[in-house]
């Protein structure tokens, strides 16, 4: 976010965003935030007051895809509910069996692409029940299927559904939430898209009391995240670069994507935004050039918690099962 303000007080101030202003400016930052530094570490009598630092990459959320896709709610054709977001956020360096446990999770790309073409199956059934299974007289089904190929879904797939979705016997899907309690004082946010919601409510009782959680009543955890559009470009193109291009679009906040430990992942931001301007955003991305892999809304946690190493593997592993659940669509929670 300070990167983002800093090109937005260079664009106020009527100064063009290159190289050399950049140093100019990062100089006179160096020199306000040094000499207080250096004055206090020389003088132990002298204070100095500094804004605290936070790692904006302490914020963590599960890597599967959006809950519901940006088109669905653009074009109106959801009816409303929560929605997820996958985006996955870099976590401090950690040691012993909860980093064991992690890498095994971010391992599971079988799962992870089986969710997502998952998703993309039921959100497609979904618009065309509600919309019609023309994608020109259905301009959200239209987007949908962009999506859906960009995101590495099949076309045979997509077509496949469509077929399906016109006949009776295909039930129709529903968006439902869930909030939990964690172990440690965390909380998850579990977002439901189901045929079924009496089977998916049962599935996901059942794990939360194989794994010890407890069920919180709705808006007791919500509140501690915020609901905000997020937008996936897949590049190797520096921060620097893709912070100028977000600004431009007029995102909020960037963030890299973590890719260690995932097998074939390429290199990326997650571009957060206002829920309303989530498309445009996206939109805008790809005229400058960027490949725009997910448009979607997420749960982003407001303050990641610590918890002990006990308490991370549990919840890690309580998120496995109920990630393998057939109904859950994404579970986020603001575990450091």
């Amino acid at each position: 976010a300070a990167r983002v303000h800093y090109f937005r007080f260079l664009r106020a101030a009527g100064m063009a965003v290159t190289s050399r202003t950049r140093c100019v400016t990062l100089g006179a930052l160096i020199l306000a935030v040094g000499l207080p530094l250096a004055s206090a570490w020389v003088l132990p009598g002298a204070t100095t007051t500094l804004p605290s630092l936070r790692s904006t990459r302490a914020v963590a959320e599960r890597p599967i895809g959006s809950f519901l896709g940006a088109s669905l709610w653009e074009e109106g054709v959801s009816g409303g509910g929560s929605v997820r977001s996958s985006s996955s956020h870099v976590s401090p360096v950690m040691m012993g069996r909860a980093a064991a446990k992690r890498a095994v999770t971010k391992g599971k790309t079988d799962l992870k692409k089986t969710k997502n073409n998952s998703r993309y199956g039921k959100m497609v059934t979904m618009c065309v029940k509600q919309g019609g299974s023309d994608p020109i007289a259905n301009p959200a089904l239209a987007k949908l299927l962009v999506q859906a190929k960009q995101a590495g879904v099949p076309v045979a797939n997509m077509e496949n559904i469509i077929k399906r979705a016109n006949t009776k016997d295909v039930a129709d899907f529903k968006e439902s939430t869930y909030e939990v309690y964690g172990q440690g004082g965390i909380g998850f946010v579990i977002d439901i898209l189901t045929d079924n919601s009496n089977r998916a409510a049962g599935d996901v009782r059942t794990v939360l009391n194989k794994n010890k959680l407890k069920m919180a009543e709705p808006g007791s955890v919500a509140f501690n995240f915020d609901r905000v559009g997020c937008v996936t470009v897949l590049t190797d193109k520096d921060e620097d670069t893709v912070t100028e291009a977000a600004l431009e679009a007029g995102a909020d906040d960037l963030e890299e994507i973590d890719t260690q430990g995932e097998k074939d992942a390429k290199p990326g931001f997650n571009i957060y935004t206002e829920m309303t301007s989530l498309m445009a955003v996206a939109d805008s991305m790809k005229e400058q050039g960027l490949e725009v892999s997910d448009a979607r809304f997420i749960w982003k946690p407001k303050g990641p918690i610590e918890v002990s190493e006990d308490d991370e593997v549990a919840n890690l592993d309580a998120i496995d099962m109920l990630e393998e659940l057939d109904d859950v669509d994404a579970v986020w929670h603001n575990m450091v």
